[in-house]
């Protein structure tokens, strides 16, 4: 397994494309964690989708990919690219969260520990799921900037900073996308080769 990880526009999607793809037999999978809520959002999907060419299949989903993953029989795929990480956290707090009133709900009565137990564990699952095509992880480190003002914001940052960790020790390699430049931070010995 493979984390990618950089800021936002650093090119670290294009960078774990190139890992998954390395010996350029296809197929692969790419897992899409994204929800599509606008069109600007939907212009950018079909942008990565036209990038990566026919030998991509796309699977759009960000809850029970362990599972979704055994039933899609992972073995066919040469790899498997979760794009991103990021994302599948935002969308796994939401639905912990629930169905609620936004305009009067406080976020600050979310039980933020308990959101994040149950998102390690999905991504617990995911690492876990046994024989299967090698993965590779897309996330943003948002972690360098300032505090965010909101406690949805701050407990977000932690949560997804806390799954980037766990994601970091599992993962073989770890690769650090700044300007289009990625640099390994972790591996190198030939255990990254998916």
């Amino acid at each position: 397994m493979i984390l990618v990880t950089g800021g936002c526009r650093s090119g670290k999607s294009a960078f774990a494309e190139k890992l998954v793809t390395g010996d350029g037999h296809g197929p692969w999978l790419y897992v899409a964690t994204s929800r599509i809520t606008d069109e600007e959002m939907a212009l950018r999907v079909e942008k990565h989708r036209q990038r990566r060419g026919k030998d991509w299949e796309t699977f759009e989903g960000y809850s029970g990919l362990a599972q979704s993953l055994s039933e899609k029989d992972g073995r066919k795929y040469r790899g498997i690219l979760v794009d991103s990480v990021t994302a599948m956290v935002t969308n796994l707090l939401f639905d912990f969260i629930g169905d609620v009133d936004w305009e009067s709900f406080s976020f600050e009565t979310v039980d933020y520990r308990a959101a994040q137990d149950k998102i390690l564990d999905e991504f617990r699952a995911l690492c876990r799921r046994g024989e299967g095509a090698p993965l590779v992880f897309v996330t943003d480190e948002i972690g360098l900037g300032v505090v965010p003002e909101t406690s949805l914001g701050r407990n977000f940052r932690d949560i997804l900073g806390t799954v980037n960790q766990y994601l970091a020790g599992v993962c073989g390699s770890v690769y650090f996308v700044i300007s289009g430049i990625p640099v390994q931070i972790k591996g190198g010995t030939g255990e990254d080769k998916r």
